[in-house]
């Protein structure tokens, strides 16, 4: 078996389309062809990159064939139709959407490391009664984008419940509203206020909602490298925000 190869070669490859965007190599008047026949050595590399990055995806998923389960097999179907898909966006100069192609394979294939729960449902812990419609329309929401495999939404969306979360916490223990004091306040102010007050909470709480915030952080504000987080990701992420909003708010009923 090949999981740690085939993941370092998608690993690999969006890395080298990473490049391409960030470093806005132009196409425009080259198309990418297999030979790479470029007039700069440049773009010659990245193409030749691109393309030996695809054949050893390729090779690693032919070699795991007969290693595969019959639903597995199935995927592989899917991931062959994905890769043309990826190599069509390539030659049109679509990089951010192969980006997205790129992570549709990961989650497909046989051969990731990284295992996914199969059955995804979640459940909202007990709030407080007077933010519950807010969370739960939050709440609602995240689910339908995970359906969707919108990844990015899902951690804006944890993003969103715990901020809503952390004021009302913020609130309780000081019973100042800082949503009128500080509209504009980010999460880890937030944490860092809560701290300051003396707020106990679990072990790990507040480095699980810095993580969190990391994650949204890279979702929502544009970076050098693209971010489009894996379905695992995304799980860890929905788990992890249900069990910060658990633990701040364990002894209250949800209605």
């Amino acid at each position: 078996m090949h999981s740690e190869n085939i993941k370092d070669r998608i690993d690999e490859l969006k890395e080298v389309i990473n490049t391409i965007i960030n470093r806005k190599i132009d196409f425009s008047n080259n198309t990418l062809e297999k030979n790479y026949d470029f007039k700069k050595k440049e773009k010659e590399y990245y193409a030749k990159e691109i393309y030996s990055a695809i054949k050893k995806i390729k090779t690693l998923l032919s070699e795991s064939y007969s290693s595969c389960t019959s639903e597995q097999r199935s995927n592989l179907s899917k991931i062959n139709l994905l890769i043309k898909e990826l190599e069509e966006g390539i030659e049109d100069k679509k990089f951010i959407e192969s980006l997205e192609v790129l992570s549709k394979i990961e989650e497909l294939s046989p051969l990731s490391n990284i295992e996914i729960i199969d059955n995804e449902t979640f459940f909202l812990p007990k709030v407080p009664r007077e933010i519950f419609p807010e969370i739960k329309a939050n709440f609602d929401e995240l689910q339908k984008c995970f359906e969707m495999h919108c990844y990015r939404s899902c951690i804006i969306l944890c993003g969103k419940i715990l901020e809503v979360a952390l004021h009302t916490k913020y609130y309780q223990i000081t019973e100042i509203d800082l949503l009128e004091k500080s509209p504009d306040i980010g999460l880890g102010n937030l944490v860092a206020k809560l701290s300051e007050k003396g707020y106990e909470s679990d072990p790990g709480l507040m480095q699980q909602i810095h993580l969190i915030n990391q994650l949204r952080v890279f979702s929502v504000h544009k970076k050098k490298q693209v971010f489009i987080p894996s379905k695992a990701q995304c799980q860890a992420t929905i788990l992890y925000t249900l069990d910060a909003i658990k633990k701040l708010f364990k002894d209250e009923n949800k209605r």
